[in-house]
Order: structure tokens, then sequence, then C-alpha cells
């Protein structure tokens, strides 16, 4: 079942990649949300200087099937909410409205990538990860993060996962790299050079590639083997560091890690159970 995004976001998720008339109803909608519910089709129209076919146009270009259904979103998710809590972050903002703030944006990028991502993708991906005697992976800035993650939990399962920061050492770990092994490049964006370049690399040299990234039309994502779509977020003018695009990007690893352990359940448990033991046996003698 398709979970359902918060309707505002949505729409500011969107804005970018409208039409110039789209985005002059759009952006009246933002400032009229509750308004707009009262409204019928010729009224909104009329109100944002745009035509009503351009009211039927938007409904469809924000992923709706008409403007009945862009009304009862609107009810449900602008009525009664403080409008601030849809705006960026601001000076000597109340940190109760920072954390209210953030957590709208997280539970929306979480449910968007959760609607993105597709399920053949994984189950290629989990599959690959059963026959590869190695798990190569790559990301740089925020995507460094989402990379460890990655080695970290398939590490914990027994998996062999290569992963580093120095792009020279890993393309030539990727040039030496058993036929059967694999490689999983991570960017946001979809046009980190160094992902692009490491990915071409496993690529002339047989390894299986998967990429995550939020850009389906991206060099990363036309390029690999299996590429996993994930949300970004919506653009912020206050971003000193990735927020919503990494939780993003930190879920669909999630998802993967657990749609491998869930093929293999009962081994994988007792792998966890036999290493947790011992490493606490091994640092209890230590400490004694």
């Amino acid at each position: 079942m398709e979970l359902e995004e918060n309707i505002i976001l949505q729409i500011k998720s969107k804005l970018s990649s409208l039409s110039k008339s789209e985005k002059k109803l759009g952006e009246y909608i933002l400032s009229h949300a509750v308004e707009t519910v009262n409204d019928n089709t010729s009224e909104l129209a009329k109100k944002a200087g745009v035509s009503p076919a351009t009211v039927v146009r938007f409904c469809r270009s924000i992923g709706l099937s008409g403007f009945s259904q862009l009304k009862i979103r609107l009810y449900a998710d602008a009525s009664g909410l403080d409008r601030e809590i849809y705006t960026d972050i601001t000076s000597n903002e109340d940190i109760a409205m920072i954390a209210d703030k953030l957590a709208l944006r997280f539970n929306q990028s979480i449910t968007q990538t959760a609607n993105l991502l597709e399920t053949g993708c994984i189950e290629k991906i989990t599959a690959m990860v059963d026959k590869s005697p190695a798990i190569y992976v790559y990301g740089i800035g925020a995507s460094h993060v989402a990379a460890e993650d990655f080695m970290h939990k398939f590490s914990r399962i027994g998996k062999p996962v290569v992963h580093t920061l120095d792009h020279h050492l890993l393309g030539s770990s990727l040039i030496n790299a058993s036929k059967d092994s694999m490689f999983v490049a991570i960017s946001n964006s979809g046009e980190t050079n160094e992902a692009i370049k490491l990915t071409q690399i496993a690529k002339q040299n047989g390894l299986f590639t998967a990429g995550i990234t939020q850009k389906r039309d991206s060099t990363l994502a036309r390029i690999v083997d299996v590429p996993l779509i994930h949300h970004g977020g919506e653009a912020v003018l206050l971003r000193s560091a990735a927020t919503t695009s990494l939780a993003a990007q930190l879920f669909t690893i999630d998802v993967l890690y657990f749609a491998y352990v869930a093929r293999h359940y009962e081994e994988i448990m007792h792998r966890l159970k036999n290493s947790k033991i011992n490493i606490q046996t091994f640092f209890r003698k230590e400490n004694n």
C-alpha cells in the first residue's frame, strides 16, 4: 500500500520541475492552502492568475488524480496547522519549532522514499549480495556516512565489505576484484565524479553495479546495472549539512539490509547471536 505524503511538502518538492504557470499556481496554493479548500477550479484559477486547464495539469504533475483529491489532501494537512512549520529555519528559531519542522520533513522524506523504492530492484541487489564474494561501496561527503552504514550493517552479518574514501585505492581494488563481486555507489545527485568513475571501472571489469541516488535521470542511475531511487527532500536555503537526503539514503540501506536478512533469517540471527556472545566474552576477559 502506498503511503500518503504531506501535500504541502509534496508541492514544495515538485515546484522546480513544474512549468511556469503550474509553478505560479503552486506558489499561490502554498500561500493560501486553507482558502484553496473552499474554491472550485475556476475560482482558484482566477485567484492564481492561471487558466482552469493549468489547475488540472498541476494536479497531475504533482501526482494527484484531480482537483478534488488536492482539496481533500489540503484539508487534512493544512487545516489547523501553524503555517510556520512549513518554512525554513529562521533566526532565533524556537527549539521546539526546529524539532517539529525537522520531524515533518524527515517523515515526508521517508514516506516519499518508501513510495519510490522498487521491489524488483531491491530483490536484484539482495540476490547479488548472496552471490558476491566481496562488496565494494563508495560515497563522499554525506554519502560517505551512508556508505559507512552500509559497510557496518553487512559486515556484521558476515559479508566482506570494502569501503574507503581513497578513490584511487578503491579503484585499484575494483580492477583486481573477483568478477562475481559487486560495487555500490552512493551519490545524492548521481553526478559525483568519483562515484561515476569508480562505477565505470567496476563495469569495465565485469562487476555488478548498483547506485543509490535521488535522481532517476542522473549519470549514475543511467550507467549502473540497478539504480535505487530515493527521495531527496525539498530544497531549502539553510542547508549547512545534508539532513533529509541523508535520512532517505539511510532508510534505503535499511530496507536493502532487512530485505536481505529476511531471506536468510535463521542463519543471520544465529550469526548475530554467536558474534555478540563471543565479543562480550572476549572483552570481559580483557577487562579482567
